[in-house]
């Protein structure tokens, strides 16, 4: 059954009010802990936040669900190198394309991210 929190936690998202969405995946994810789905839509609304070590933590608790989900894997790797773990990014993505996610589309991702983040440290320097 599926909870209405998830529901309207989805319905945000496709809003695009990412913040209210979490807290309604935070709330189903309290009534449904072990549901794959919700920890899913969690990690991916707080990777699209920048909220990146929360979605890692969302990412993994999905993956203990579901450990052989590709687009957790890649989704985690972003959130990773995001955060500057270079070395888990690549485990999860070699991961992930072992287990049937796109090659290319998950190293334009991680370019992008990668190119974001020089350009983050750039101006950090400045």
């Amino acid at each position: 059954m599926t909870s209405e929190h998830f529901k309207l936690g989805l319905n945000k998202a496709k809003l695009g009010l990412h913040v209210e969405a979490i807290e309604e995946f935070e709330k189903a994810a309290w009534e449904d802990p072990d549901n794959f789905e919700i920890q899913y839509n969690l990690g991916t609304a707080f990777l699209t936040l920048g909220g990146f070590d929360q979605a890692i933590i969302s990412f993994s608790n999905a993956l203990k669900i579901n450990p052989d989900n590709s687009d957790a894997l890649g989704n985690r790797a972003v959130a990773y190198l995001a955060i500057g773990d270079d070395k888990k990014s690549e485990e999860d993505k070699i991961a992930a394309i072992k287990m049937g996610a796109p090659p290319e589309g998950i190293n334009t991702v991680l370019e992008f991210v990668r190119e974001k983040r020089k350009q983050v440290n750039a101006f950090k320097q400045n």
